[in-house]
């Protein structure tokens, strides 16, 4: 049976996985059509924050229809048993959908910026100049629909 947490159980499993995710996938749709892309990601209590350049497929796709879907995970133990269908994987994992809100303002940019910087450099000492933040798209997503999942992997395990 499939144990049911608390809204506050969830958003501590979600802060789990997004500390220890490497990447974000991001899918998105238009006419039909899938895309997903992986992206380095930064993150605080209410929203994933990535970034991208000013042209290309991601925005395109944004720009048409800003409803995405968000998948990060961890883990990926695959274990095995001598029977075929006991096999399985230990993972955490995180899924959610929001609308991608492009940040217009130096100060929307730079605080997304830096989160990413967070996540992979450990600090939040960087600053970016005019010309990065002028012709770097900064996007956020936000978490309130973020959905913790673990498989063979309980949440008080270290």
């Amino acid at each position: 049976m499939k144990k049911v947490y608390t809204q506050e159980e969830n958003k501590v499993h979600v802060a789990i996985v997004l500390k220890n995710a490497l990447f974000c996938h991001i899918s998105m749709a238009n006419n039909n059509t899938p895309y997903m892309v992986t992206v380095n990601f930064g993150y605080d209590d209410d929203y994933i924050y990535f970034h991208s350049g000013e042209k290309g497929k991601k925005v395109e796709m944004i720009t048409i229809n800003p409803i995405v879907c968000f998948e990060l995970n961890y883990g990926g133990e695959v274990f095995s048993n001598k029977q075929s269908c006991n096999w399985g994987t230990k993972y955490r994992s995180v899924i959610g959908y929001a609308k991608a809100e492009l940040l217009k303002t130096d100060t929307d940019k730079t605080k997304g910026l830096l989160a990413i910087m967070q996540k992979y450099s450990g600090t939040n000492d960087h600053v970016f100049n005019e010309h990065i933040l002028a012709h770097t798209h900064v996007y956020r997503i936000s978490l309130s629909n973020a959905n913790a999942k673990n498989n063979y992997w309980y949440w008080d395990d270290k």
